[in-house]
């Protein structure tokens, strides 16, 4: 088979297409023949060597593909060969056949095709673990979500909309915030207003980039407000990560003294969905509803940008270096 392998850590340029053996289901796993990747920041930053538990080199990354069962190892009941199916192998994804634990596999409804499949589950359960499970967010509340036009930003804001809260959307560029409001966002501001749109006050935010927005979004909380901090985005720059500039962003988040949080009832909170794997039964469920949602059409997969797979290091570097909107996906 073909993979796209990191030899070592660094930009996009560093990836290598190689013929590798085709691999073996192990107990517990099965065998998918991958037709798309859904690509995401946390594979930009595995390549980059900062993503945890990240392979040494050289490892092929990749953490979110759809394709088809091909082989199932000991122990495993099913999905059956021939299953559509989508998977997060978390490593590994990037290329043409891959392992992944049978827990981590879910068979793909009829009406969903290997794009859409590939939108959906890393970034979908993303969103609804730092809105529903994380941020608790309630009908009326207002909601600020950073990175909005993203992957994982498309799906918050229609799912925040979805619940009854009021949506206050931050991306970088006005096509962007454009396509935020489209979504369903009430309001929409840049980085460089992040804090005046604030004033106002919110009771969830929902931080994907961290570093100096941190401050007036920790601030603007009401009594009873939620932080969900899922990324640390402000570290990597669009080739490489940027260690002075990632330590000038931690100083500039500032301290938090657990006691300044009782009075206000404040929460901050962060989490990495890959190391979560205990939640794996409540992720399948939670795919219910989002794919339940897709079919209603209550939610939209949002793909920004579709590239062969002989161009994976460029939809690596479309992703790293902001230039895209929605989701990223590769196919095969």
């Amino acid at each position: 088979m073909r993979a796209w392998v990191a030899p070592r850590y660094g930009p996009p340029e560093v990836l290598r297409l190689t013929d590798l053996p085709d691999p073996v289901p192990g107990p517990g796993e099965a065998l998918v023949r991958v037709r798309a990747i859904g690509l995401n920041f946390a594979d930009c930053a595995a390549r980059l060597g900062v993503y945890p538990r990240v392979p040494k080199p050289p490892f092929v990354p990749g953490m979110e593909i759809c394709g088809e069962v091909v082989a199932l190892g000991d122990g495993v009941s099913g999905p059956p060969p021939g299953t559509r199916v989508a998977a997060v192998p978390i490593f590994g994804g990037h290329a043409e056949l891959v392992r992944v634990r049978a827990r981590f596999v879910r068979p793909l409804p009829p009406s969903v095709d290997f794009v859409t499949g590939a939108s959906l589950a890393v970034a979908g359960l993303t969103a609804d673990h730092a809105l529903f499970t994380v941020g608790r967010v309630r009908a009326g509340e207002r909601v600020a979500i950073t990175a909005a036009a993203g992957g994982v930003g498309t799906i918050a804001v229609q799912m925040a909309v979805n619940a009854g809260a009021r949506v206050l959307a931050v991306a970088s560029t006005p096509a962007k915030r454009e396509l935020a409001l489209h979504l369903g966002a009430h309001e929409a501001t840049g980085y460089e207003d992040y804090g005046k749109a604030l004033a106002v006050g919110a009771d969830v935010v929902m931080d994907a980039v961290g570093g100096a927005l941190f401050r007036p979004g920790w601030k603007a909380l009401r009594p009873n407000g939620r932080y969900v901090l899922y990324g640390f985005a402000a570290a990597l720059g669009a080739k490489r990560v940027r260690y002075l500039h990632a330590v000038l962003e931690l100083l500039r988040m500032g301290l938090v003294f657990p006691s300044t949080l009782v009075q206000p009832s404040r929460t901050l909170a962060g989490f990495n969905l890959s190391l979560v794997p205990h939640l794996a039964d409540e992720l399948q469920s939670r795919l219910d509803r989002l794919e339940g949602m897709l079919a209603d059409g209550t939610l939209k997969a949002v793909v920004g940008a579709v590239l062969p797979f002989e161009e994976l290091p460029r939809a690596h570097a479309l992703l790293q270096g902001r230039g895209s909107t929605g989701k990223v996906v590769v196919t095969l």
